[in-house]
């Protein structure tokens, strides 16, 4: 039995061929995910055995999140997307969103029990901080030095007169 499948018969889930695929896409991955990305990619790399469609997909999706292998996060973008869980009942932890590219991280940083409101009963929790990530960054430092760049040589090119 090769590890996805052992992974997913602790939970208590029949390790079929194609959750044993949706599971090893869904854990290569480094940042949140939409249905639509896995339906995609998933139906992309089994043309010849196309034994899952978009229901099959949804339902592992909604397997794996009733047995804590997955997260639905809404980061305000009004579709859901899904990532890892840490396996506990209640992920506590921080998602990033970019603006930017539109990708959503989970955040290694957790938020205490303290903090939780006492004599109330939380059933959903919900941390997303918005902003650009590095990546988009950089890309965007690196094209705002070329045009930079692309300017000065304009400059220097110009005739004289026009200095």
């Amino acid at each position: 039995m090769k590890e996805a499948e052992k992974i997913l018969a602790a939970k208590g889930i029949r390790p079929t061929e194609t959750r044993s695929t949706i599971y090893k896409h869904l854990k290569r991955k480094f940042y949140a995910i939409t249905l639509r990305e896995i339906e995609k990619s998933f139906i992309k790399k089994s043309d010849n055995n196309k034994t899952a469609d978009r229901t099959t997909i949804y339902r592992t999706i909604r397997l794996f999140q009733e047995k804590g292998i997955v997260h639905q996060i809404d980061d305000g973008t009004a579709i859901a997307k899904y990532a890892f869980s840490d396996g506990k009942n209640l992920d506590l932890h921080l998602h990033f969103h970019c603006t930017h590219c539109g990708n959503t991280f989970c955040l290694p940083n957790k938020v205490s029990q303290d903090s939780l409101p006492v004599k109330y009963e939380i059933n959903d929790v919900n941390l997303v901080l918005k902003g650009v990530c590095i990546k988009c960054r950089k890309a965007k430092a690196y094209k705002h030095r070329i045009v930079e760049s692309n300017y000065k040589n304009k400059k220097e090119d110009a005739p004289s007169k026009f200095k």
